[in-house]
């Protein structure tokens, strides 16, 4: 006796359950595989951004100019036109007045600002700035502060952006101190770049996670899913809202 194959017919005849059953064998396969966030995802993620910023920053500061409002911890803000770094970010407006150049102004400051070199005595901020980092490095064996951020990585900055400025000032202790440290620190900050690689590769949904962080501006969290085959994505059954980005 030969075997029917199963049939949709109009009246019927084939249940919708059985429909069902068949989509799950594989007709709807590419919703399934959700991949859900896991703690180390999201410091992998993290790490990784900072990364990139690092990886994007380092060539601007060793040609030695400085962007407008560029921060760094324990200097503060750069303000091109002034060249020089202050503890607010330029136009930060605070009761009707904006914060520009190191002054308080009744109207905003230009939008738009051009690259600077820092003044020398900017330059001695840094270093100064450097060589307490470099203290606390010191005292954590090169790990980053805890809640400090990526202290390795605000050396590296401070470093390269005085390298890149080294004829126009000085250099003192910090300076000469940093350049023995400086391959040090990028050797952890490659480490660091090799552990992440090494994670997504291993972990095929963090890079989806990441890529999806990417599009939408939202950091990878811990608990959130990411959909296979669509790209969309779900959060799991213990959050709310849905998760479309990352790093």
């Amino acid at each position: 006796m030969k075997r029917r194959s199963a049939m949709i017919r109009p009246g019927g005849v084939l249940r919708w359950s059985t429909v069902a059953l068949l989509a799950g064998a594989g007709l709807t396969g590419c919703d399934r595989g959700d991949y859900v966030a896991s703690a180390k995802d999201q410091q992998m993620a993290e790490t990784q951004k900072r990364i990139d910023e690092l990886d994007a920053q380092k060539a601007k500061l060793a040609s030695g100019m400085v962007p407008n409002n560029f921060h760094l911890e324990g200097v503060g803000y750069y303000h091109a036109d002034a060249r020089d770094f202050y503890p607010h970010p330029y136009g930060f407006e605070r009761e009707g007045k904006w914060f520009v150049n190191g002054l308080w102004q009744n109207v905003p400051g230009p939008g738009l600002v051009a690259d600077s070199r820092p003044t020398p005595e900017a330059l001695k901020k840094v270093e100064g700035a450097l060589e307490k980092e470099q203290q606390l490095l010191a005292g954590q064996s090169g790990t980053a502060r805890s809640g400090g951020g990526f202290g390795m990585g605000n050396a590296l900055l401070m470093y390269w952006m005085l390298s890149g400025n080294r004829g126009f000032f000085s250099p003192g202790n910090g300076f000469r101190q940093a350049t023995s440290q400086a391959p040090q620190w990028q050797g952890n900050m490659d480490n660091q770049r090799r552990a992440v690689a090494s994670h997504a590769a291993a972990n095929p949904g963090y890079q989806r996670m990441v890529e999806q962080s990417r599009a939408s501006g939202k950091p990878v969290r811990a608990g959130e899913s990411v959909r296979g085959g669509f790209g969309s994505s779900s959060r799991n059954s213990g959050g709310s809202g849905g998760f479309s980005s990352g790093s």
